[in-house]
């Protein structure tokens, strides 16, 4: 709830379900309450077992928390009691392992394979399905697990509740399952007993994938270093090194240690009634348990060490990175506060920020300005959601000659923040972010709630001291004006603290094979261990396991929402459209809670080639130089002081109505309290005075850093890269968006880094810039509370401001761009990545959205992925993840996720028409009605007061096409799946492929498919090493 500094690098969540990101659509509430449903209980008194021990109103977000006990099992509960439809459920165990087996991660996995009331295969999976969940999910944590879910339908939520409490308390843990969702030796050929015995598991695939992530890799690495004591020195999601050490009989034991109703923390939040909750859970399960005390997965605070330390570790090479010599890392990090004491760890979160965040930050001054790096690296911050936290501050890209000025820097820096302090300024800059965060509040309140709160919950931290920020942030102001008492601060954490650990990564050359000569060591040993019996039961297991996997079962027993359950509520937003200058406007009221939103679209189709290539590089850079009236260093601030920052991204999005017509543009937003919308509207009338470029140092730093960037996390979104890349073959608009937003863009600012002055970076984006920063360029959408009257007036003038000096006096029109099919055959990209998994994805061009056959295709793509590719792509051959989807701009992908059979897959993806044939009886109404209500899942997202008619802004998508598209859902017929399978996805058809991985390239190709391979600028230096 407080936590600003994101640390993606050393703290990582493994998540059960890994789908593509979905674009947030209008959404209905469905059976919206209409006022909150108030508690009937209060502090000291009891109710269905529970006794409320704590209760107060928190002002600052207008809600009222509930603080339980269970009376015999003494099962912690939170309720938050807020008149907000989209509600939260969540149970969670604090899972605190002792090795890296992988066992609360497996777990997590295999809990949700079917329980005593739900005994079905993978009852989590089929859920999504039967339900309008805004949010299903389960997730392990360093420390803890946890499972939510999100719903605006009562019947919904109450379905849900009771598939997830029965899967942690009462779960079936088969065998069998744990063998799919962990790991097992299977034999290559099931019937063959004499082929070879490789290791198969999700989980071991999912954990294969993630170790291939140097900077997930480096975050492990640093955390079991700096953190050796118990649990936090092994890894809760599993070295796949390690994981085929774990059995079935230790799962089982772990289960009934962790997940006892004493060690359970369980939330709920929204208008739904309490009494409901706990009258189920007590007469369901926690009657029926007595108490066992949780000191067993306790985690003790780190003996502190008397010296700092320094490790050294190993990485992969990226073949898509920078020089080799240059792909090094640093990281030194200090062990700080107990993540229970609240206010101490408030305090060194506005502290990191201050230390680390933009050019007025000490340690950007001294370290990322040097230019002796690509930059922080994901390790950079404070990481408060473990018992101990940390700060980091570490750098990527680094030559190694560079790694003792680097320390040396660190050391100089906190000396001499320790002797001057902060800037008023900077510190004030630091308070209105986050004042500004507390008004600002998203659909998913309830649940960032939830997932900032339980790191600290987990440990027993008050919740309730946490949850008063307003508090906080008053003491917070008044320490942070005290020379003194941050003199104290920077003492105590940074010089005289000797917990700390300097961490140095280096690629080499022989990292993989080092981890596939372990792996075959590991895969040996066990099959020269195994006795005859062994190797039977193996034979036997595989054979089990894929009659299993065929097996049709009883899917009666799940709860399902039914037709009659589903009620449209949603209106039109009230939306008013005009034009200021020659800026078209659109303006929406909303209850914004004080705080004034922007977005504008300004056009680039006017860019030349090597213009549209810098692009990317452009909007990073676009409010980090100086302007006509501030330096960089004052722009920053003003920024941090009246805005929540500026933010652009890029817009390439097709025609709703007209195939083969695209927009390109850029997508700039950003907002401010009410009462700063005057500077705001100040600041960017500065920038589209176009910032001054001229600075070659600064660029050179900013390009360097842009470049360093854009290959961190390509592997986590492995199967995102794999569908665009895919579809780059397919259309103009896909390649376009390739160039700027996919691989391609990643190579090509290699080669611009490498081949370009920086002179001629700076000529190219003042040229971008003297294009597209003109008022008759943009049109824009402004969201603002009913008590923000000044509003028109405001933006008139900004419009006509920016537009004074423009030539044009015309409305500035969306310059739509002809896009064309480029498919001419079947294509295939093979994009060679030294990564033990592949990523795989075939594409289809089909028809826009507003065509009645888009509909049909949408609910086939759920079709498609519930009943054919999850079961045999997931649950049979083992990737993490597979399924369809559609774009918005009609075309039809496939893709895998952390895929260990690339050629395998790419077969199921192109016999689909002919599995539909075979299986039409699956086309039946329970199916196609799950299919169904698994799009309005979609649709029906809840969607923030600022976000109120901006798929009309962004798409052109008005609330009569959203609506006629819902109804075109619900009316979709069996016959017109299976018709719309054989028009579009008949194997014949032209399509483009991409395997991402390291698949060897004859196992792909077809006879008639034409491949091409892609190699990365390091590639020979993998090859030749």
């Amino acid at each position: 709830m407080y936590s600003r500094i994101q640390n993606n690098g050393w703290r990582s969540l493994h998540s059960r379900l890994s789908v593509p990101v979905r674009r947030q659509s209008s959404t209905s509430i469905l059976k919206k309450k209409d006022s909150i449903t108030k508690a009937n209980i209060s502090a000291g008194k009891s109710m269905h077992g529970f006794l409320c021990t704590d209760m107060e109103h928190i002002k600052e977000y207008n809600m009222t928390a509930y603080f339980l006990s269970h009376n015999v099992t003494k099962t912690q509960y939170l309720h938050l009691e807020r008149d907000d439809s989209n509600n939260v459920f969540s149970v969670g165990f604090r899972t605190t392992p002792k090795d890296s087996m992988g066992t609360p991660h497996i777990l997590e996995h295999t809990v949700l394979c079917g329980s005593e009331k739900y005994p079905v295969r993978d009852p989590f999976f089929k859920m999504l399905n039967r339900s309008l969940a805004s949010f299903m999910n389960a997730l392990t944590g360093p420390d803890y697990t946890f499972y939510p879910f999100c719903s605006q339908n009562e019947i919904d939520y109450r379905n849900l509740q009771k598939v997830y409490l029965d899967a942690v308390f009462k779960p079936n843990l088969a065998r069998l399952d744990f063998l799919q969702e962990g790991w097992r030796l299977e034999h290559k050929n099931l019937e063959d007993q004499n082929s070879e015995l490789v290791f198969k598991g999700v989980v071991y695939n999912e954990m294969k994938g993630a170790f291939s992530e140097t900077s997930q890799l480096f975050g492990q690495k640093f955390m079991n270093t700096i953190l050796p004591n118990g649990t936090y020195g092994y890894v809760s999601g599993g070295d796949p090194l390690c994981i085929p050490n774990l059995t079935h009989e230790h799962l089982q034991k772990f289960h009934a240690t962790y997940y006892h109703p004493s060690n359970a923390r369980i939330y709920s939040y929204g208008n739904f009634p309490l009494e409901a909750n706990l009258k189920y859970l007590n007469e369901a399960y926690l009657s029926k348990y007595s108490y066992l005390d949780p000191v067993h997965s306790e985690v003790t605070p780190q003996e502190r060490w008397t010296a700092p330390k320094r490790s050294e570790i190993s990485c992969r090479i990226d073949q898509y990175g920078g020089p080799l010599e240059k792909q090094n890392q640093i990281a030194i990090g200090y062990v700080m506060s107990d993540n229970t004491n609240v206010y101490e760890t408030f305090l060194l979160t506005a502290l990191a920020e201050l230390m680390i965040i933009g050019p007025n930050s000490a340690f950007y001054k001294s370290l990322i300005e040097k230019n002796i790096s690509g930059g922080y690296n994901n390790l950079t911050g404070y990481d408060n959601q473990i018992r101990d936290t940390v700060f980091v501050v570490g750098l990527r890209d680094v030559d190694k000659s560079n790694f003792d000025q680097i320390e040396s820097i660190v050391n100089t820096t906190i000396q001499d923040i320790f002797k001057n302090g902060f800037e008023k300024d900077h510190i004030e800059s630091v308070l209105h972010g986050f004042e500004l965060s507390i008004k600002h509040q998203s659909p998913k309140f309830g649940l960032n709630m939830l997932f900032n709160l339980m790191p600290l919950w987990n440990h027993d931290g008050h919740i309730l001291t946490a949850l008063k920020v307003n508090d906080l942030l008053q003491k917070l102001k008044q320490d942070l004006m005290k020379p003194e008492y941050l003199k104290n601060i920077i003492e105590d954490y940074f010089i005289n603290n000797n917990h700390k650990l300097t961490m140095l990564m280096q690629p080499h050359a022989q990292f993989d094979e080092a981890f596939n000569n372990a792996e075959a060591k590991s895969l040996a040993t066990k099959i020269k261990n195994l006795t005859k019996e062994d190797k039977e039961q193996i034979y036997i297991d595989g054979k089990e396991l894929a009659k299993a996997q065929k097996k049709k079962e009883n899917l009666d027993v799940l709860p399902c929402l039914k037709i009659d359950d589903i009620v449209l509520n949603k209106t039109a937003p009230s939306l008013k459209h005009s034009v200021a200058g020659t800026v078209p406007l659109q303006i929406c009221e909303a209850n914004t809670n004080g705080v004034s939103y922007l977005k504008g679209i300004v056009g680039t189709e006017s860019l030349n080639e090597k213009q549209r290539q810098l692009l990317p590089f452009f909007k990073y850079i676009l409010d980090k130089f100086d302007t006509k009236l501030y330096n960089y260093r004052e722009l920053d601030k003003l920024i941090s002081k009246c805005t929540a920052g500026f933010s652009f991204l890029l817009h390439i999005t097709e025609h709703i109505d007209q195939q083969g017509q695209y927009e390109q543009g850029l997508l700039i937003s950003n907002h401010c309290l009410d009462e700063n919308l005057v500077k705001m509207l100040d600041i960017w009338a500065e920038i589209f005075d176009k910032p001054n470029f001229d600075n070659s140092e600064r660029m050179q730093m900013l390009l360097n850093n842009y470049c360093s960037s854009l290959t961190s996390g390509v592997i986590d979104s492995g199967h995102t890269y794999a569908m665009q890349t895919a579809r780059s073959l397919v259309s103009s608009l896909d390649e376009c968006k390739e160039n700027l937003m996919g691989l391609k863009n990643v190579m090509n600012m290699q080669n611009i880094l490498k081949n370009y002055q920086v002179e001629d970076i700076q000529d190219i984006v003042d040229g971008i810039g003297r294009k597209v920063l003109k008022g008759h360029n943009l049109r824009a959408a402004f969201h603002h509370s009913p008590t923000n009257k000044e509003i028109y007036g405001l933006v008139d003038k900004f419009c006509a401001e920016l537009c004074k000096i423009d030539d044009s006096k015309d409305v500035n029109r969306i310059n739509w761009i002809d896009s064309k099919v480029i498919l001419e055959e079947k294509r295939g990209l093979h994009v060679s990545m030294n990564i033990p998994i592949n990523f795989c994805a075939k594409v289809i061009p089909t028809v826009t959205y507003t065509n009645p056959d888009y509909a049909k295709l949408r609910v086939l793509t759920r079709f498609l992925t519930s009943k054919y590719l999850h079961p045999i792509v997931r649950e049979k051959n083992g990737a993490y993840g597979g399924g369809a989807m559609l774009t918005m701009d009609g075309v039809f992908n496939f893709y895998s996720y952390r895929d260990p059979n690339s050629r395998v897959t790419l077969d199921v993806f192109d016999e689909t028409n002919l599995w539909m044939k075979e299986n039409v009886n699956l086309v039946d109404d329970q199916n196609l009605f799950e299919a169904k209500l698994s799009i309005l899942q979609q649709m029906d997202q809840p969607v923030a007061e600022y976000m109120k008619g901006i798929d009309l802004f962004l798409y052109g998508l008005s609330y009569d096409v959203w609506k006629t598209q819902r109804e075109r859902v619900l009316a979709v017929t069996k016959e017109d799946l299976i018709e719309v399978c054989e028009k579009y996805l008949a194997s014949d058809v032209l399509a483009g492929k991409c395997v991402i991985g390291d698949s060897a390239l004859q196992k792909l190709v077809k006879q008639d498919e034409k491949w091409e391979v892609i190699n990365g600028p390091q590639q020979d230096t993998v090859q030749t090493s």
